[in-house]
């Protein structure tokens, strides 16, 4: 009896890590893959990029992310000037040209999964999260003509 717990408690550990830690990132990347589509509506409603970068704070901020050092939100417009704006600054590739059709634009947040809240439990077993990113894109049709135009609001609730 007590060789078989010694036998089982570490697997039955690691399994109960395992699944905490993959529970928690596939959370956050729903909210990612929210707060993109999110970005994506408002700048298809013509918002600037920083009141784009707002809406995708408001979503993050649940899980105490923000567009800045550990997250970049590129967006690709190809009828506005310049036709690729960044925010934020985590190592994200940018492309140098729209890669979306003119009347359609693409936003893209690139999140660090080294950050809290992302936990690393498993990195001693092999599974390890640094330099590790998730990258989710979403496109939306452009609904305005000329430039945004929109400022931030910093009084919305953005939700």
């Amino acid at each position: 009896m007590t060789l078989e717990a010694v036998l089982v408690l570490p697997i039955l550990l690691l399994a109960t890590l395992a699944v905490f830690q993959f529970g928690v990132l596939m959370l956050i990347e729903q909210t990612i893959t929210h707060a993109v589509t999110v970005a994506a509506r408002e700048a298809g409603k013509g918002a600037d990029i920083d009141a784009t970068a707002l809406s995708v704070n408001a979503v993050l901020g649940l899980h105490g992310l923000s567009v800045g050092p550990g997250a970049t939100l590129i967006l690709e417009d190809s009828l506005s000037t310049p036709a690729v704006q960044v925010r934020g600054t985590f190592p994200c590739p940018v492309p140098s040209t729209p890669s979306v059709p003119p009347g359609m634009l693409k936003a893209t947040l690139c999140v660090d999964l080294t950050q809290k809240p992302f936990f690393n439990l498993l990195a001693t077993c092999g599974l390890d999260f640094t330099g590790r990113k998730f990258a989710v894109s979403a496109v939306a049709h452009r609904e305005f003509d000329g430039p945004p135009e929109i400022t931030p609001r910093p009084e919305c609730s953005c939700r």
